[in-house]
């Protein structure tokens, strides 16, 4: 049943793919990879829906520098999807989490995966790849998705002019980006609690920074929403040949009481930033995220400011299924 199911949803997919090039979404995938596996399964679904003609991938940025192989298992994961080529633009300083349970292992094993880019000496830094990647493309048609900490996002929104550009960061941002979806903070969060990409590992003043500067509109998907919807188990049946299977696989550990799945956090705010909320949330517009200075966050009825969150709509088993069967699907461009 459960593959039925997949099949079913893949379907409805495709037919829902069939769209002009024009209304493809342009992504710019703005991940911290290195503590929790939903990046990977994230970056799977974001490929998964490029391959059904859903998105165009611009390039990738890793928004941690404090593991060196951040960009690396990144590289290994787009080159098994077959889009080995997108650029790649990371922190070079010493920021954010440093251990990682899988980043490592398949970043240095170029032998299996076949990606060139190993560690982040191997990539140009994250507001060179942020700005060119931007100044390429039409105005008004960049999604940003963010799935972590969100400094490179912040150091964009402040970078000056440069050869790339006449423009200064936010000005850049302003013209070329449709919107930013972002994965952080609760909503609407009454009682304080919070969410770890707004508040730890260094991430609370960049959150705040980012939320208060960004001049376009901003999605914003809660803890609450990926917390529900556990995957992985079906993934964790493929090989090592699979980075994003083997990233889950070290992450969850060895052994017959190993947990078989993980929450899906990030893999939300693919979804949203690519086919928008359709049937799965609610989008509530009214008011704005009031990001305080220690990170934690609080949505407030007004003013607007082109703030939204996403409310649980559809059961949970639904979106778990359609994740699951995203993570899953064999690359089409894989040579």
């Amino acid at each position: 049943m459960y593959r039925l199911v997949c099949a079913l949803l893949l379907t409805l997919a495709l037919l829902h793919s069939s769209v002009s090039a024009a209304e493809v979404p342009r992504v710019i995938f703005d991940t911290d990879m290195t503590g929790d596996c939903d990046d990977c399964g994230a970056l799977a679904v974001l490929h998964a829906l490029a391959d059904q003609g859903e998105v165009e991938i611009l390039g990738c940025i890793a928004s941690y520098g404090g593991n060196p192989y951040v960009a690396g298992c990144v590289d290994a994961i787009n080159t098994y999807y077959g889009r080995g080529d997108l650029p790649i633009g990371t922190i070079k300083e010493i920021y954010g989490r440093t251990e990682s349970r899988y980043l490592e292992a398949i970043a240095t094993d170029t032998a299996r995966y076949g990606h060139d880019v190993v560690t982040k000496e191997d990539v140009p830094d994250h507001v060179t790849v942020y700005r060119q990647l931007l100044a390429d493309q039409p105005d008004g048609s960049v999604t940003i998705v963010t799935v972590g900490r969100l400094k490179a996002f912040v150091d964009l929104l402040e970078s000056p002019a440069d050869a790339i550009s006449r423009l200064d960061g936010r000005a850049l941002v302003e013209k070329k980006v449709l919107k930013w979806v972002c994965m952080g903070g609760r909503y609407p969060n009454d009682a304080g609690k919070s969410e770890a990409n707004f508040v730890t590992h260094g991430g609370a003043g960049y959150s705040k920074k980012a939320v208060d500067n960004c001049p376009v509109p901003a999605i914003f998907s809660g803890w609450e929403i990926g917390a529900k919807v556990m995957t992985g188990s079906t993934l964790l049946q493929d090989s090592d040949d699979n980075p994003v299977a083997r990233a889950y696989r070290l992450f969850l550990g060895e052994g017959e009481k190993r947990p078989t799945r993980r929450e899906s956090w990030d893999q939300t705010a693919v979804l949203v930033a690519v086919r928008g909320a359709a049937s799965w949330w609610d989008v509530v517009s009214s008011g704005y995220n009031d990001v305080q200075e220690d990170g934690v966050n609080y949505w407030r009825d007004s003013p607007d400011r082109e703030h939204a969150y996403l409310v649980q709509r559809a059961p949970v088993e639904e979106v778990r299924v359609l994740i699951e069967s995203l993570m899953t699907q064999a690359p089409a461009n894989r040579t």
